[in-house]
């Protein structure tokens, strides 16, 4: 039985999609990151973009598995990068926020429309950390 998709995007185009907002570097401080993330989710403005992802109320942050995932997969792919030795910083290099931004953001393209929005929320992100 074949599976129907039912979004033009999924919760990893999103996340990639939104680093070509970030700085080149800032802050991998997952209790921010979380915390922010469910807070957008609880604005209508962005349910769309961010309700797929569940969230985990741990006593100390929210924290959504999905969004660790994808933060993950975005390291192993090489996109973002967390700088050694502590770790603490996330890096974007210049190519892979121009692939991101070819990919995913120019016009006919899956987020195309949601530009502005991801812009808001990498604000928000921005802001926080």
């Amino acid at each position: 039985m074949r599976r129907e998709k039912t979004k033009e995007f999924s919760p990893d185009d999103v996340i990639t999609a939104l680093l070509a907002f970030l700085p080149k570097e800032f802050s991998n401080n997952p209790e921010k990151i979380h915390t922010t993330f469910r807070k957008l989710q609880q604005d209508e403005r962005y349910s769309e973009l961010l309700g797929a992802f569940e969230f985990i109320d741990y006593q100390r942050f929210p924290y959504s598995p999905l969004l660790g995932r994808i933060l993950n997969r975005l390291q192993e792919s090489k996109l973002l990068s967390s700088l050694n030795p502590d770790y603490i910083m996330y890096q974007i290099k210049p190519d892979s926020k121009k692939a991101i931004n070819s990919y995913y953001l120019k016009k006919d393209r899956i987020l195309h429309k949601q530009r502005g929005k991801l812009k808001e929320i990498a604000g928000a992100l921005k802001k926080e950390l």
